[in-house]
């Protein structure tokens, strides 16, 4: 049989360049997938409707899987048919297809049949298609975003300075250690539906990796790698590097924005804790490279990571977030000189009264009533 051969647009032979392309192999896989669970979707709602099966916790189950496989299929094929589609609807149309044909199947026929289905049905529905969406991004933008992390040098560089300025770290109180387990246990249990909420929120917004990860400096100068909640755009620090952020940052995405005045995009750091890198109370986390640059013209820099890090510090409780890397070291000085369970519950109490209420007050100028500050 006579092989078919084409010409490409510069003259040279291309053979069933097509048929032998593996982007369109890939597609036609995922063509023949997308049909097959279409019929397997449509025997099991048979099989529901004619009462074979009346099991609701599989009903459920099946649900979750079909527009979960539904929803990835979908993405699949928008990618690899090579349509112009901006890099944000290329992972939010295959939700709004899935969750909306979802919605019509579990909506229309109880119209027709004066028949409501269970509730549970529609939360499995929108959460396969919601699941789908997030393992397709994460798949194919990861699931944390690790930008520019420093050098095995710049880490180990930042460890040696401390080991040299100040040798050992300072034991902490057991109390502290006990508080920050249980505290830490009691947010996740209590946040865990927030979670997905602003999880979703990330994703709508702009479609990507949930979580940010910081290089930043722990007890003792050591590298560890710090959870929050992406706030900014994705690659946000492509073109700046690791820098501090802005006040009005434009890069800042706004549930990003909420997410900060709240401090709920610090929420993932009590995974942090429960590892031991973290504390509820201590000095602010400084990322490795900037901490590398802040100690080679101030070294004393180093003496706030005698402690663990915190979620809340002196520093941002008595001055604000944009104070100087002095300033903050005179704070962090004062916390190692009194720490203790009373001193850090006091701070805990000034930071919850910052976040939920004096953040909130319009003619508020940053600064905590004096008698709320001694210590």
């Amino acid at each position: 049989m006579e092989e078919r051969i084409q010409m490409s647009p510069n003259g040279t032979e291309s053979r069933g360049q097509c048929l032998y392309n593996p982007r369109y192999l890939i597609l036609l896989i995922y063509l023949i997938g997308f049909f097959g669970l279409l019929m397997t979707f449509h025997w099991f709602r048979s099989a529901f409707s004619q009462g074979l099966t009346t099991s609701l916790f599989w009903q459920n189950l099946i649900q979750f899987a079909t527009f979960f496989a539904l929803t990835f299929l979908l993405q699949r094929i928008l990618l690899y048919c090579g349509w112009e589609v901006r890099r944000p609807w290329r992972y939010r149309l295959p939700f709004l297809a899935s969750a909306g044909l979802g919605i019509g199947l579990w909506f229309f026929p109880q119209v027709s049949a004066g028949k409501w289905y269970h509730l549970t049905i529609m939360a499995s529905t929108l959460g396969g298609a919601l699941a789908g969406a997030f393992v397709v991004t994460a798949v194919d933008l990861g699931l944390a975003e690790l930008n520019m992390p420093p050098s095995r040098e710049v880490q180990e560089q930042v460890r040696q300075q401390h080991q040299e300025f100040f040798g050992e770290a300072i034991p902490e109180p057991l109390s502290k250690y006990y508080l920050d387990v249980f505290l830490a246990f009691l947010v996740l249990i209590v946040s865990a539906p927030i979670w997905m909420v602003i999880a979703f929120f990330i994703w709508w917004e702009d479609p990507g990796p949930i979580f940010f990860i910081k290089n930043s400096v722990g007890r003792c100068g050591i590298n560890f790698l710090q959870l929050k909640f992406r706030s900014m755009i994705w690659n946000a620090e492509r073109e700046t590097g690791p820098v501090l952020a802005a006040k009005d940052d434009k890069r800042l995405l706004l549930i990003g924005k909420l997410l900060r005045k709240t401090a709920l995009d610090e929420l993932p750091q009590v995974i942090n804790i429960l590892r031991g890198e973290m504390s509820f109370v201590g000095p602010r986390p400084q990322r490795t490279i900037l901490v590398n640059n802040y100690i080679k013209n101030l070294p004393q820099y180093a003496l706030r990571h005698r402690v663990r890090p915190g979620l809340a510090g002196l520093a941002q409780v008595a001055g604000h977030y944009y104070v100087t890397p002095l300033q903050k070291l005179r704070y962090d000085r004062v916390y190692v000189r009194h720490i203790g369970l009373r001193f850090d519950l006091k701070i805990l109490l000034c930071a919850f009264l910052i976040v939920f209420w004096f953040r909130w007050q319009k003619d508020w100028d940053g600064c905590l009533p004096a008698w709320l500050l001694e210590y």
